[in-house]
C-alpha cells in the first residue's frame, strides 16, 4: 500500500555539468508525481464510500488543500491597531519573516557590478539612518523643552495657592487640578498605547520587533499632551520614560518608508533597533542634560544583546545633540522664567566632603545604600500590588441579570424588548466607564491636599524640589517649612511617606507616567531623614579639620545635603536597577568628591534590591507574561543550561522523517495545531533521530498542497532532503531549511537567545547531543518564561 516517488519524479536527472536552471520546479515534480501515483492507485487496500483510499486501519485519509490551510492557520492572536498592554506577549508569537539573501542566479549577486550596487544601497541606508537619528535628537529634545517650560510655569503659579492657610484657594486649586486630570484621562483613554512609562514597551521591542501601533503620530501627540497636563498639576510622575517613547515615535515617523523597507531585512532590523536605542539615549540625556548617563542607560537597557560601534556611537551622538539643543533652548527662551535643570545644587566642589575619616564616611554611605536598596525593592513590590488592584477594579464590569443580553433582549425572543427613555438614560449612566476617572480624580485630590499641608512640598515642581533637597542652606530656613508638631525629622519623614504613597498611586493610573524623577525625590527625602539621625558630635568629627576646628554652617549643610544626593541616586537605581542613575547624578551635579560615595551606595543598593524583587520596568514586563526578559537580564536564569528549559521532542510523534508520507505530514499538522516549525530527522534503530533539517508549518502545508491538491494520494512518499526542496531552481523561497540552528545541552539560555537574535528571525533553536535531537527552545517560551526571585 506504500507508493514511493520515483527519483525522476522528485529530482529529474540532468546531464553532468548542466546548469541548475535545467532542473524542473516543484510544481513540475508534483505534476509528474500525480500521473505516476494515478497509475498505481490500485495498490491501496480499499476505498471508502467516496472512492478515497484508506489506511490499513480503515480510517479515511482524504484531505484537501483547504483543510490543510485551515490547520496551518495559527490560533495565536496577532497585533491589532489597539493591542491591550496585558496582551503584549503576543508580539513574540508572530516574529517577522525576514527576506534572506540567497545566491540564486535570479538574485543577481554574482558580478562586481551587482556587489557595488548592493554596497551603494547599503551606504544610502547608513546615510538615511544618521539623518533620521540627528533629526530625532533635535525634535525630541525640543519637545522635551516645551513640556518642561509648560509644567514649570504652571507649577510655580500653582505653588502660590496650595497653602494650608488659604483654604479657599486650596479648594479652588484642587478642583482645577481634578478637572485637568480628568481631561487628560479622557484624552489618553482614546489611545491606550499612551498609557504607562514607555520603557517596558521599548525594551520589549528591542527583544522582539517594532510595534508600529505604539509608535504612531497619534501616540506621540496624545502622550505629550497627557504628560504635560499631569506634570503641570503636580502629580508625582516623571517624564524620562515618556520622553524615550516619544523620541521613538519621532524616529519611526520621520521616514516611514525607510523603516518599512529596513524592517523586511535582517540588517535593516538591526538599524531599527539602533534607532530605538538612540531614542532612549536622547530621552534620558535631554531630560537630565546628561548625555553620558543617557548612553549608559541605553546600554543597560539592551543587555544582554549584541552591541556594535554603530549603536554605541549612535547613542552618544543622539544624547549629545539632544542635550546640546535642550541647553540652547533653555538658555535662549527660559532665562527670564528661571527654568531649572532637573538636578541642581549650590554645593561647591570639596565642600563638606573633606574628612579625616574617609572609611567612616564610606561606611555611612554604604549603610544608606543598603537600606535604600531594601526600600526600593519593597516599593516596587508595593507598586505592583496596588497597580494590579487598581487595574482589576477599573476593568471590572457590572454583573448582568441572569438570562438577559447586553442589549436588554431576552435570549429566547426574536424581537428586542423596548425600554422607556428614562430607563435607557439610567442604563447609559450605569454602564458609563467611570472607574478610571474616579481613580484619577481621587489620586489628584489626595496629592494636592496632602502636599498643601506640607510647606516643604507646597506644590513645587520637581526640579525646584530636588534643588531644595540638594541645597546646603536648607536647614537655615527650616522655620519656614518645618511643621512644629512634627519637628525637623518628622517633617522630612512625613514628606517622604507622602511622596512614597502618592507616587505609587500616580504611577498605578492608566496615564503617561515616568518613575525616575519621583523616585529621586523619595530617595533625597530619605537621605535627609538619615542625615538628621546622625549625632551632632559625629557630624562635627567628620567635618573637623586637622586642628580639630569645626567649620561653619555652610560646610555642615553641605555635608548633610550630600546624603540627599547619595540617597536620590541609590533609591532611584534600586527601583530601576540602572547604574546609569548614579552616572547621571554625578555628571549633572559635577561634584568630584561625591563620585565614589554615589557609585558605592548605588552598587550596594542594586545588589540588595536584586535579592528581593525585580526592577520596576521588568516587573511590568513579568506582569504582561514576558518574564523571560527580566529572567535573561537580572537573574541567574540566563546562565542555566539549555536542556533545563527545552521542550522534549518525540522523534515519532513530533518530527518529520526524511522519507515521509503526505498522510504523516497531514497528521503532524493536526496533532500540533500551534507549532510553527517541525524538525526533520533521520530515525535511528535506538529510537533517536539525527537532526538534518527543519520545515515551517506554512511550507509543510505548501508541499502537501502542491503535490496532492485533491487529497487523493495520501500515501505518497516525499524525500525532504531533495535539493529541489532546499534550493528551488526557479529561485523561490526554500521549503526545507537544511541548516537549522542548534546548540548542545550545555549551552546557556543567554547563548540560545543570542543565536536567535543574531540569526535574525529564527524563532526555534534545537538542542542536540552528538547530532541526535533532544528538544527545542522557541522564542515564545524563552520570552514568556516565568521569572522568580
Amino acid at each position: 500500500s506504500r507508493v514511493f516517488f520515483p527519483r525522476c519524479a522528485l529530482a529529474p536527472s540532468t546531464p553532468p555539468g548542466a546548469p541548475r536552471s535545467a532542473s524542473r520546479s516543484l510544481r513540475a515534480m508534483a505534476k509528474d508525481a500525480k500521473s505516476f501515483n494515478k497509475s498505481l492507485s490500485g495498490m491501496f487496500k480499499d476505498d471508502d464510500e467516496n472512492g478515497r483510499p484508506t489506511t490499513p486501519k480503515g480510517r479515511s485519509t482524504a484531505f484537501s488543500a483547504g483543510s490543510t490551510s485551515a490547520l496551518s492557520t495559527s490560533s495565536r492572536g496577532l497585533m491589532t491597531p489597539k493591542t491591550p498592554l496585558s496582551a503584549l506577549s503576543h508580539v513574540f508569537q508572530a516574529r517577522p519573516n525576514y527576506q534572506k539573501l540567497r545566491s540564486a542566479p535570479s538574485m543577481g549577486f554574482e558580478t562586481q557590478e551587482d556587489k557595488a550596487r548592493l554596497m551603494q544601497r547599503t551606504r544610502g541606508y547608513e546615510i538615511t539612518f544618521w539623518k533620521v537619528l540627528t533629526i530625532t535628537a533635535i525634535l525630541s529634545s525640543s519637545l522635551s523643552f516645551v513640556i518642561d517650560q509648560f509644567t514649570f510655569a504652571v507649577g510655580i503659579y500653582r505653588s502660590h495657592f496650595t497653602t494650608f492657610t488659604n483654604v479657599g484657594g486650596l479648594i479652588g486649586v484642587t478642583a482645577a487640578n481634578v478637572v485637568i486630570a480628568l481631561i487628560a484621562r479622557l484624552i489618553v483613554r482614546t489611545t491606550m498605547e499612551c498609557e504607562g512609562s514607555g520603557f517596558p514597551e521599548m525594551k520589549a521591542m528591542l527583544f522582539g520587533h517594532m510595534l508600529d501601533n505604539y509608535l504612531t503620530i497619534r501616540v506621540l501627540l496624545i502622550k505629550a499632551i497627557g504628560l504635560a497636563l499631569l506634570v503641570g498639576i503636580g502629580l508625582p510622575v516623571g517624564k524620562e520614560g515618556p520622553n524615550c517613547h516619544m523620541a521613538a515615535c519621532i524616529a519611526r515617523n520621520l521616514d516611514s518608508d525607510f523603516v518599512r523597507k529596513r524592517s523586511m531585512s535582517a540588517t535593516g532590523q538591526d538599524q531599527i533597533n539602533k534607532l530605538l536605542l538612540a531614542a532612549c539615549a536622547v530621552g534620558v540625556g535631554a531630560s537630565f542634560s546628561a548625555p553620558i548617563g543617557g548612553v549608559i542607560f541605553s546600554v543597560e537597557l539592551m543587555l544582554p544583546q549584541v552591541s556594535d560601534p554603530t549603536s554605541y556611537w549612535g547613542c552618544f551622538a543622539a544624547a549629545i545633540i539632544g542635550s546640546f539643543v535642550y541647553e540652547i533652548l533653555r538658555t535662549w527662551f527660559a532665562g527670564a522664567t528661571g527654568l531649572l535643570p532637573l538636578l541642581s545644587t549650590n554645593i561647591l566642589p570639596g565642600e563638606g566632603a573633606t574628612t579625616l575619616f574617609p572609611f567612616t564616611r564610606m561606611l555611612l554611605d554604604l549603610i544608606l545604600g543598603a537600606f535604600l536598596g531594601y526600600l526600593g525593592a519593597y516599593w516596587v513590590k508595593m507598586h505592583a500590588y496596588i497597580a494590579k488592584a487598581f487595574k482589576d477594579w477599573r476593568l471590572s464590569v457590572h454583573k448582568k441579570k441572569p438570562g438577559a443580553t447586553a442589549g436588554g433582549q431576552e435570549p429566547l425572543l426574536g424581537e428586542p424588548k423596548k425600554e422607556s427613555f428614562p430607563k435607557r438614560c439610567v442604563a447609559a449612566v450605569w454602564n458609563f466607564q467611570w472607574r478610571d476617572l474616579f481613580l484619577v480624580a481621587m489620586v489628584t485630590a489626595i496629592n494636592t491636599v496632602w502636599a498643601a499641608k506640607l510647606p516643604f512640598l507646597n506644590g513645587k515642581p520637581q526640579p525646584l524640589l530636588l534643588s531644595n533637597l540638594f541645597d546646603k542652606n536648607l536647614l537655615k530656613t527650616q522655620e519656614e517649612w518645618v511643621r512644629p508638631e512634627l519637628g525637623l525629622t518628622g517633617t522630612f519623614a512625613m514628606c517622604a511617606f507622602m511622596k512614597w504613597l502618592t507616587t505609587i498611586l500616580a504611577l498605578s493610573l492608566s496615564m503617561p507616567t515616568g518613575v525616575v524623577a519621583p523616585t529621586m525625590i523619595i530617595g533625597g527625602l530619605i537621605g535627609r531623614c538619615y542625615a538628621t539621625f546622625l549625632p551632632a558630635w559625629l557630624v562635627d568629627t567628620m567635618i573637623a579639620d586637622e586642628a580639630g576646628n569645626v567649620p561653619g554652617e555652610d560646610v555642615r549643610g553641605a555635608f548633610l545635603a550630600r546624603f540627599a544626593i547619595v540617597g536620590a541616586a541609590a533609591f532611584c537605581a534600586a527601583v530601576c536597577r540602572a547604574f546609569a542613575m548614579a552616572i547621571t547624578v554625578f555628571e549633572v551635579l559635577a561634584l568630584p568628591n561625591d563620585g565614589i560615595p554615589i557609585c558605592a551606595a548605588t552598587l550596594i543598593a542594586i545588589f540588595v534590591a536584586n535579592k528581593f524583587e525585580l526592577p520596576f520596568f521588568d516587573k511590568n514586563l513579568a506582569g504582561r507574561n514576558l518574564g523571560g526578559i527580566p529572567a535573561l537580564t537580572f537573574t541567574d536564569h540566563a546562565n542555566a543550561p539549555a536542556f533545563s528549559i527545552m521542550k522534549k521532542l518525540n522523534v515519532v510523534q513530533d518530527c518529520l522523517c526524511v522519507h515521509t508520507r503526505l498522510y504523516d505530514m497531514h497528521e503532524l499538522l493536526k496533532r500540533h495545531p500551534r507549532v510553527d516549525f517541525f524538525a526533520v530527522v533521520r530515525p535511528l534503530d535506538d529510537g533517536e533521530g539525527v537532526l538534518v533539517a527543519s520545515m515551517s508549518r506554512k511550507n509543510v502545508d505548501k508541499v502537501i498542497t502542491l503535490i496532492d491538491p485533491s487529497g487523493g494520494s495520501p500515501e505518497t512518499r516525499v524525500d525532504l532532503l531533495d535539493p529541489e526542496l532546499q534550493r528551488p531552481s526557479d529561485g523561490s523561497e526554500p521549503l526545507v531549511d537544511g541548516c537549522p540552528p542548534h546548540v548542545t545541552p550545555a549551552a546557556t539560555v543567554k547563548e540560545v537567545y543570542l543565536i536567535m537574535k543574531v540569526q535574525h528571525g529564527e524563532s526555534t533553536v534545537y538542542v542536540t547531543r552528538d547530532g541526535c535531537l533532544l528538544g527545542e527552545v522557541t522564542f515564545t517560551s524563552l520570552m514568556t518564561h516565568e521569572v522568580k526571585i
